[in-house]
Order: structure tokens, then C-alpha cells, then sequence
């Protein structure tokens, strides 16, 4: 069967929502709470309410006891010791004063809160939440009269003089073609984790990719080398196991990138796994009794009878598999660049983003990769943030734009790109592909303590995988997706690297063997990639510090450099 064989149909909505997760059901809620008359129509590549990242892992809110903590407070810790002056203040501030109120709606929706909230680190604490939030919010949705269609994968994006008017995909299940006609559109299909540690194998970038073909612009895509400890042999993540490693020698080796526990995993201790190792004195250790304990304490504080089956499992799995404790960096990536103003709107007119496809592209985190971005809790609660923003712009937008009007030329041609590695006789095999980029990026000198010459050398090997992912083939529907997802990895890791490559200086989790300083004169800027006829281009935004409250000490000296 050729693609011009496929069954098309068409569907319109006020705003299509791309991704069924926290923030794209968030989103959802929040347009047709503020607009009612509005319709909303959700596509999900998976099932709505089962796909995304929250109802997956330990299932944490970031919460702030307002009481005795402002935003202010916040945010000057945030700059200075997390965000290293790259963040959006504004955005940063105003997602601290919603806590409260964001909290207060998720409970109206269904999610139960629990009471009980656990320090986390300065000013910041969680409270823990059942792993069916997800399904919760579908439910509330689907009352309110949200549409939703799954088992679609959203492939492109359709503009009219350069404003969003819909999308087009396709069913995974049957390789129906869906043509959109939207007057906005919210994409919230998540980061791009190249397919590697499980609990976050689901952002799969291709939302990402979309998005920058359509000439949306990417910010910060640099930051997208989240990676923290495993227990090697049943490869478990470890929370906070980083206060607690020693080499092969029995020496603490913590104790050389910090002096006390802090709120979460940094790049410096990946980094001295590396160095470690490189010294050969690995392998690195664990020493710290709690982390063997076969029962876990996270799973039981707060009563969430949905999850401890789910955990409970993961644990019996892994019981026995790591007595001594080996531990080694797990490449996660968590890449979220599209780039949005602070309505969440991205450089397309009504084309809104919401979650962890862009949060480091927002620029509140600073110089840290999407969540966990050493705060823990903080990945589903920007989730709903963004939702919330995100949904109440796009209501309001609609009321003051016409019907789009579609590009029947523009949809056949996407058609036609969509299923061409169903059509080719010969070509690359998508795992191929996806085991070549995780090749280059997982590496911790390669993703997480970088140089110029090995960024070169890392570049290179991609540009061939370039040109094998030209040519892939798929043999089904699912292997049509693989072939899709495997481009998105490729585009998205080129974007990484040459932006890295780019960045000469190390910030925050940001680390630069040979740039190894914090560089305010020349990178106190976000970098901002682009797609232009068919090229990558790469420029610099200057961070508007001083509009901002919190500045670099030596800014304070002199009012600027």
C-alpha cells in the first residue's frame, strides 16, 4: 500500500492538544475551565492518562511552605546556587507564588494530596502522590467535555503565514492519516531521553522535532544531559545516593565536590565517577546502609495503594543483584529546548508548549536540565504550571483568530514524508540508528564533563548517522514510528552537541573539561537554535539580568560588565 492509498481524515478543533500526560491533561482542564465553549481535542501517540513521565517514577510535588518562604527567597537561592544566573526570574517567581494554588486545583480534579510533605533541601519539600494522577486527570477531561483521540502519533505541524493552523499524523494502529485544522495548537509530548533509563524511555523528542521543523526556535538545548547513579548490575536508580560514594580504595570521595548533602544530584559528581575511574581507582561504591534496605521508605510515607504493587516489584527484582554496591551514571538526557515566551507561547503564533518539552527552552530552571533539575518534585509540578499558563493563553487566543485555513499541498506533502520508510524496498533499520546516537551521548565524557576536541570527535561520528537516517525503513506501523523517533534522536542530539560545542564555560551542571569556569563576560546568554530552510542556525539571546532582581555579585559592583 502507497501513502496516497491510506485513508485520510479530517478532524477541527479550537485547540489540539499534542500529548495525554500531566501537562498536556492539565492543559486540556484549564482551556475548557477558562473557555467552556471551546473545543479541545487531545492526540496521544499512547493512551492518554497511562503515557508521559508522572505516573511512572516516585510520583513527588515540589511544594513551598508560603508561610515562611516568598518567592523572593526562593529564587535568590535558585540563582545563585542551581540556575547560575541563566533562568527567567519572573518565570521562576511566579511558579513559586502558584504552588498553593496549583495544589488546590489538582485536588479539585481528583488527585488526592496528601498531607504529610518531606524536606528536600532549602526552602523546598514534597509530598508524595499516587502514580493514577494521570488517570485522574483523564477523567476529569472527558467530564468536561475534552475529546480525546488515541493511539495517534502527531508528525508535523501545519502554518499559515507563520501561524499555527493544525496538525497532521497517524494511527498507530491502523495508518490512518489525520489531518487537524486547529486554530491553536499546545504540544506537550514531552523531553527527549534517547530511549535509555526506562522510567523516562517515553519522551522520545519527537514533539521536539516537530516543533523545529515547523521554524519554531529551541533554547537551551545544551542542557540536555541529565544523568544520575545506578546500581550496575540491577540498574536501579539511586536518589541521593551521590552523599555516599567511595572509590576502590575505600576513600570518601564525595567529600571532593562537596562538603554536605545537598537537594539533589549535580554534574559534579558524575564528573568525579569519571575521574575516578580514569585514575583506576574504581569501581565507585555506595556506602550507605539505608540504600539496601529491601523495603522502600519513599514507597510507604504516604499512603499510595496504585503505586506500591508497581514498586514493590522493581524492588523484588532487584533484590540481591548489587551486595556490594557498584554504582555508575546513568544517561537519562531529559532534553527540553522549544522555546517560549512567558504565556508559553513559542516563536509560532498560537503554537503554545507545555512541560518538559519546554522547560529548559522557557529558561526558568537556568543552567540545569529539565526535572528532576536538582529539585525534586519539581518535574510534575512545572508540568502543571505550564499546563495551567499554557491552557489559559490558548482559550483566550482562540477568541481572536479566524478558522486557519489548511494548505491541502503542505498535508499531502507530510503525508508523503510521513510514510516514505514504509514505501522504501531497501534501508536502515531505526534500532540501528537509536544504538548509534545512545552510543555517542552516553558517555560521560561525552554528554556530562565535555571538551571541544571530544564534542568534534562526537560530532563527526553523528553526521554519518545523518546519513543513514535518510534512509530508513520500516516494515510495519510500529516500525514507522521507530523510524520517526530515531530521526528526532538524531536531530536533537546534533542540536545538543553543537550548542555544547558552543558554550565555552562551565555553569552549573553545565561542565566544560576545558573551559572549566563560569564565564559572565561572554556566556551570561541562552542559546537559541533554529531551523531555516532546512538549516540548523545557531545564535545567542542575552539573559536580561539586569531587569532581574538577582545578579551576578560583580554586576552589583559595577551595574553590568
Amino acid at each position: 500500500m502507497t501513502q496516497s492509498d491510506r485513508k485520510t481524515v479530517t478532524q477541527a478543533a479550537d485547540i489540539l492538544i499534542v500529548g495525554g500526560g500531566i501537562a498536556g491533561l492539565t492543559a486540556a482542564v484549564s482551556a475548557k475551565e477558562k473557555n467552556p465553549d471551546a473545543q479541545v481535542l487531545i492526540m496521544e501517540k499512547q493512551t492518554a492518562g497511562y503515557s508521559g513521565k508522572a505516573n511512572k517514577g516516585g510520583g513527588v510535588l515540589q511544594y513551598f511552605d508560603l508561610e515562611h518562604t516568598t518567592p523572593e527567597m526562593f529564587v535568590e537561592y535558585h540563582v545563585h546556587s542551581v540556575g547560575c544566573y541563566l533562568g527567567n526570574q519572573n518565570m521562576l517567581k511566579r511558579y513559586v507564588a502558584m504552588n498553593n494554588d496549583m495544589l488546590d486545583r489538582m485536588e479539585r480534579w481528583g488527585v488526592t494530596i496528601p498531607k504529610l510533605k518531606i524536606p528536600t533541601g532549602p526552602m523546598t519539600y514534597m509530598v508524595g502522590i499516587d502514580l493514577n494522577v494521570t488517570l485522574q486527570m483523564r477523567k476529569k477531561a472527558e467530564k468536561l467535555g475534552v475529546k480525546i483521540i488515541d493511539k495517534v502519533t502527531v508528525s508535523d505541524f501545519l502554518t499559515d503565514n507563520g501561524k499555527i493552523a493544525g496538525a497532521v499524523g497517524y494511527s498507530i494502529v491502523d495508518g490512518t492519516f489525520y489531518v487537524v485544522a486547529a486554530k491553536s495548537v499546545i504540544l506537550a509530548s514531552g523531553s527527549q531521553n534517547y530511549r535509555v533509563a526506562p522510567m523516562w524511555s517515553s519522551g522520545r523528542g519527537d514533539g521536539i522535532a516537530a516543533a523545529y521543523r515547523a521554524g519554531a526556535k529551541m533554547r537551551n538545548a545544551e542542557f540536555g544531559n541529565f544523568a544520575q547513579l545506578y546500581k550496575v548490575n540491577s540498574f536501579q536508580e539511586l536518589v541521593f545516593g551521590e552523599n555516599h560514594m567511595f572509590n576502590a580504595l575505600g576513600e570518601n570521595v564525595t567529600q571532593n565536590f562537596r562538603r554536605f548533602p545537598e537537594a539533589d544530584v549535580s554534574a559534579t559528581a558524575l564528573r568525579e565517577w569519571y575521574e575516578q575511574m580514569s585514575m583506576g581507582k574504581g569501581p565507585v561504591y555506595l556506602h550507605v546502609p539505608d540504600v539496601t534496605d529491601e523495603d522502600n521508605p519513599m514507597a510507604h510515607l504516604w499512603e499510595r495503594p496504585y503505586g506500591v504493587p508497581f514498586w514493590n516489584a522493581n524492588n523484588e527484582k532487584a533484590k540481591g543483584l548489587d551486595p556490594e554496591m557498584e554504582v555508575a551514571p546513568g544517561f537519562v538526557g531529559e532534553q527540553s529546548p522549544v522555546r517560549v515566551d512567558e504565556n508559553m507561547e513559542t516563536s509560532i503564533s498560537g503554537l503554545y508548549a507545555a512541560g518538559d518539552v519546554c522547560y529548559c527552552g522557557s529558561g526558568a530552571s537556568g543552567a540545569v536540565p529539565a526535572p528532576p533539575g536538582r529539585n525534586r518534585g519539581s518535574g510534575i509540578l512545572n508540568a502543571v504550571f505550564a499546563g495551567i499558563i499554557s491552557g489559559e493563553a490558548a482559550a483566550e487566543y482562540i477568541g481572536s483568530v479566524p478558522a486557519p485555513v489548511i494548505c491541502e499541498a503542505q498535508a499531502e506533502r507530510y503525508k508523503a514524508e510521513a510514510y516514505a520508510p514504509l514505501n522504501r524496498e531497501n534501508g536502515v533499520d531505526p534500532i540501528e540508528i537509536i544504538d548509534g546516537v545512545q552510543k555517542i551521548l552516553c558517555p560521560v565524557e561525552n554528554s556530562i564533563y565535555m571538551s571541544g576536541h571530544r564534542l568534534e570527535v562526537a560530532l563527526r561520528k553523528l553526521e554519518k548517522l545523518k546519513v543513514k537516517a535518510g534512509e530508513l525503513k520500516a516494515d510495519d506501523l510500529h516500525g514507522l514510528l521507530a523510524c520517526h523517533e530515531a530521526e528526532a534522536m538524531v536531530l536533537c542530539c546534533e542540536m545538543q552537541l553543537r550548542a555544547a560545542a558552543m558554550r565555552k564555560e562551565s555553569r552549573g551542571w553545565f561542565i566544560r573539561e576545558d573551559y572549566p569556569d563560569m564565564d559572565n563576560e561572554n556566556w551570561l546568554k541562552w542559546i537559541v537554535v533554529q531551523n531555516r530552510n532546512g538549516e540548523m542556525t545557531f545564535e545567542t539571546e542575552a539573559v536580561p539580568v539586569t531587569e532581574y532582581e538577582v545578579q551576578p555579585p560583580e554586576f552589583q559592583i559595577t551595574g553590568g560588565i
